[in-house]
């Protein structure tokens, strides 16, 4: 194939024939594309950390399924169809310009704004369509597959752009609405999956890497969190404690969780895997605002003395999508790994009536945390994560 013609490709089925035998890995553009959610995810972490109250929480919660589901699009796309000609290559990078401009309008949002941000958001989605609907014109096999997407995906911005004709809360209920029908679609097109299947090797390190790049903001929480602070005893342990539940979370995810789900139940367990993604990954990222709210409180910014339930909301939507993922991962309905994942998130609720201060919250959940580990370390004898990401 010449220089040229390569830069033409158009999008095959790549998990089908030839390309079934292909070791899969992240492309660098892929790994680039991944880059622009850190600032989506920074502004929706930073709208929390702001005002961390139960109403910014379920806000913060309810704006994360966009970002969240913009960025499956794309994985999604990319595992079947990728073939990174110069098309592909444009349309992406366009792509990551509105996640670009996306992010900064997310602020405007918590203020009341429902301009900018649905204007921003349907610039994204049409690039994911237009991507379809090259699909349809060259793939065959995926044509009926791709037409479903277009067609549901096509229907939700019309009620995007419908939500700009009206205020709120009219507004945010056209919002929902038409990220029902996004969230819904892969459900009907259930049937034409076996004829597109997923890649199962690909999608395990595209979801540990967004993982990956969430507890880096915890990281960055605690890095934040004491920069603005004096370093004391209180905000030093708070840190440390703080450091010791991000990694004990990679420790968790990365060596003990079973990929299963992709394979053991068909459909229903990888739906199942890509659906709980949501919890883990919004509760991460609510974490590593707790974290940096627990090290504010323990600095002596009393401010924030009545933050810990942020901690503990973020834990147990962390660990309950760990555990649902794990439940539907093998032939053994409940084993140890799903009462462990749900015990911890049962005490994460726990906790929060009993109103206690956030350095002793982030002590309980590394400690926790911690065992757990050397637990699994104890009775886990392979990984049963992807050694290679």
């Amino acid at each position: 194939m010449t220089g040229f013609a390569r830069l033409l490709e158009p999008p095959r089925l790549r998990t089908r024939g030839r390309d079934v035998d292909e070791q899969r890995r992240a492309t660098w553009l892929e790994l680039f594309f991944d880059l622009v959610f850190v600032a989506a995810v920074s502004q929706l972490a930073n709208a929390l950390s702001a005002e961390p109250t139960t109403a910014r929480f379920f806000e913060f919660l309810g704006l994360f399924v966009p970002v969240w589901w913009a960025w499956m699009g794309f994985t999604f796309y990319a595992n079947r169809f990728d073939t990174d000609d110069l098309v592909y290559r444009l349309l992406m990078l366009c792509a990551m310009f509105g996640v670009a401009v996306l992010a900064t309008t997310i602020p405007s949002v918590f203020e009341g704004a429902t301009r900018g941000f649905p204007i921003a958001y349907v610039a994204v989605r049409i690039v994911l369509v237009t991507l379809y609907a090259r699909t349809i014109r060259h793939v065959a096999e995926a044509r009926a597959l791709a037409t479903s997407f277009v067609g549901a995906f096509s229907f939700s911005l019309l009620i995007w752009l419908a939500s700009l004709a009206v205020d709120r809360p009219w507004a945010y209920l056209l919002w929902g609405v038409a990220l029902a029908i996004e969230l819904a679609a892969p459900i009907p097109a259930w049937r034409l999956l076996r004829d597109a299947p997923v890649d199962r090797r690909h999608l395990p390190e595209r979801f540990g890497l967004l993982t990956l790049i969430v507890l880096g903001e915890s990281v960055l929480a605690v890095v934040l969190g004491v920069s603005k602070v004096s370093w004391d005893s209180g905000s030093a342990v708070a840190a440390a404690m703080g450091f010791m539940v991000a990694a004990a979370l990679w420790w968790i995810y990365f060596d003990f969780l079973d990929e299963g789900a992709l394979t053991a139940r068909g459909i229903f367990g990888g739906l199942t895997y890509t659906y709980m993604n949501y919890f883990v990954v919004a509760g991460l990222t609510a974490l590593g605002v707790g974290v940096k709210l627990a090290i504010f409180a323990s600095g002596g910014d009393h401010h924030y003395d009545g933050t810990s339930w942020v901690l503990s909301a973020g834990l147990a939507l962390t660990m309950a999508g760990l555990g649902v993922i794990q439940l539907v991962a093998g032939t053994v309905v409940i084993d140890t790994d799903v009462v462990l994942r749900l015990l911890t998130a049962a005490i994460a609720l726990v906790l929060i009536p009993f109103g206690l201060s956030p350095l002793a919250v982030v002590a309980i959940f590394a400690f926790v945390l911690a065992a757990q580990v050397v637990y699994e370390l104890a009775r886990h004898e392979t990984h049963t994560h992807t050694e290679e990401i």
